[in-house]
């Protein structure tokens, strides 16, 4: 699974940003944010029973799961709109789709994504992201935590800046030059 660095820097590209508009639409860059990581809340329930990843990469990491992210915000918020919970709804599934392409070392792997229709875990047989390494099933908080702040979660994190960066770059210059009316 890619880092929480990686999930944003995608959410970003799947949401578009604009620094421009800065802080009067800061709830939202907050809620791109969330919806970016939303997924990795398992690890929550996880921490209070003293099992970090003991619910990770469950129901949490499915298409159900986004949608009712989405319909969630759309139903609650007031400020969300149509359009923005379809924006929401993409960037869980970005977090979903980065999971797929990761390498995972921990059963199971890959992740639910059609739960609770069909039981089966998908992951790509060729993974574009290493694994974020986040300690193993049984392990407490304290090894989690020794474990997330690695030389090979640093490199992991480079790879994903590495790849994601420059799309974001050239994703954010193509809505700028579609939004100025430039071919």
């Amino acid at each position: 699974m890619p880092s929480p660095i990686g999930h944003s820097l995608l959410a970003f590209t799947v949401a578009g940003y604009d620094a421009r508009k800065g802080s009067s639409r800061l709830w939202w860059w907050l809620l791109i944010l969330t919806a970016a990581v939303a997924p990795d809340f398992d690890f929550l329930p996880g921490i209070l029973i003293g099992d970090p990843n003991r619910f990770h990469h469950g129901p949490s990491h499915s298409i159900t799961a986004a949608l009712l992210f989405a319909l969630t915000f759309w139903l609650l918020i007031k400020p969300v709109g149509r359009r923005e919970a379809l924006i929401l709804f993409s960037v869980y599934l970005s977090h979903l789709v980065a999971d797929m392409l990761a390498a995972d070392h921990g059963a199971p792997y890959g992740i639910p994504l059609f739960w609770p229709l069909v039981d089966d875990y998908f992951i790509s047989p060729t993974p574009l992201f290493s694994n974020f390494s986040h300690g193993g099933r049984g392990e407490g908080l304290a090894g989690v935590l020794v474990d997330i702040f690695s030389m090979p979660n640093l490199r992991a994190v480079a790879i994903e800046v590495l790849i994601l960066g420059p799309l974001l770059w050239l994703v954010q210059r193509l809505r700028r030059r579609r939004l100025s009316g430039h071919p």
